[in-house]
């Protein structure tokens, strides 16, 4: 938690497992982004919503899986990336939320695995 309130940018880098979160990473959640530091219960937004505690924070996702983008976007409607933005980084004021999904990752080529990992240096030299 001593990281994300120092913190102006936040960088996850997570596959998606069975459409959503790895068990590990939403454990980590639970822990970390709590009352008090994370979100205030005892005062509200507009919406009746608890206070975000973090805002004035970006992220960037990097997401791997084998499902292909098309089929994540077109069936799952991004649902991981929907419960991400809104629900969890959303929730405690970290936004943008910038997303970059490497999709069919089991099965990807030297030159495909090349291309991303230029991408991910291409965005880490842009900071975003």
């Amino acid at each position: 938690m001593d990281n994300l309130q120092w913190s102006e940018h936040i960088l996850l880098l997570t596959p998606m497992w069975w459409s959503g979160l790895p068990a590990k990473l939403k454990g980590l959640f639970n822990r970390i982004l709590l009352p008090g530091t994370a979100f205030d219960t005892r005062e509200k937004t507009l919406l009746g919503m608890p206070k975000p505690l973090l805002r004035g924070r970006t992220a960037r996702l990097i997401m791997t899986s084998d499902t292909p983008n098309w089929f994540f976007r077109l069936v799952y409607k991004t649902a991981m990336v929907r419960q991400l933005r809104s629900q969890v980084f959303g929730f405690i004021g970290i936004t943008p939320l910038h997303v970059t999904h490497f999709s069919e990752a089991s099965e990807a080529k030297p030159e495909i695995i090349e291309a991303w990992s230029n991408k991910v240096a291409s965005l880490g030299a842009s900071a975003g």
